[in-house]
């Protein structure tokens, strides 16, 4: 018994660690923001190109000001138009636009723009 335990324990453990290792498939406009604002902490230049379309790449400032701007504002609200998605502040004021593509069957951050 407790070696039937042991063995569901550590198969579940290495299912679950390799399926870390897969890179993540956006499905869509709202996934890929969601996705953006709760991993941005851990994000590098590399890890943030990943997600965004091969003819737009990010730099460390872009990523930077998104990673200030999620930490300084826990309440949003946003408007998505097609792909296209505004996050606002409680207040309404835009906080940053996004504009994502499909490419091959997944969604990639095709613009990532700040208000003047």
């Amino acid at each position: 018994m407790k070696y039937t335990i042991g063995i569901t324990i550590l198969s579940s453990l290495l299912f679950l660690s390799a399926c870390g290792q897969e890179p993540l498939v956006i499905r869509s406009t709202l996934e890929g923001d969601q996705y953006v604002r709760n991993n941005i902490d851990s994000f590098t230049t590399d890890t943030f190109n990943q997600l965004m379309s091969s003819e737009q790449p990010v730099d460390e400032t872009d990523i930077n000001q998104l990673r200030e701007i999620i930490s300084e504002n826990e309440q949003t609200r946003y408007t998505r138009y097609n792909d296209e998605l505004y996050r606002y502040d409680p207040a309404g004021d835009l906080l940053y636009y996004t504009k994502w593509t499909e490419e091959n069957g997944e969604y990639k951050l095709a613009a990532l723009e700040f208000p003047d």
